[in-house]
């Protein structure tokens, strides 16, 4: 898969297996596109998360709480 479902989906995958996820900026995505849907969906299914910036506009980390 590529694009915002591709990376969107690794995340998710990724959240679930290891309690945690690094989103980075991809040639053609800004970290916040991906957050954004990634926060959607926990919303959605009322996970208990948190979101720490590591670095502006690259890089952030979402952990499961």
């Amino acid at each position: 898969m590529n694009g915002i479902l591709g990376e969107v989906g690794k995340a998710l995958i990724t959240l679930q297996a290891e309690g945690e996820v690094v989103i980075e900026k991809t040639e053609e995505l800004f970290v916040d596109e991906i957050a954004y849907y990634v926060e959607e969906t926990l919303k959605a299914v009322k996970a208990e998360y948190k979101v720490e910036e590591l670095e502006s506009n690259i890089k952030l980390k979402i952990t499961l709480q």
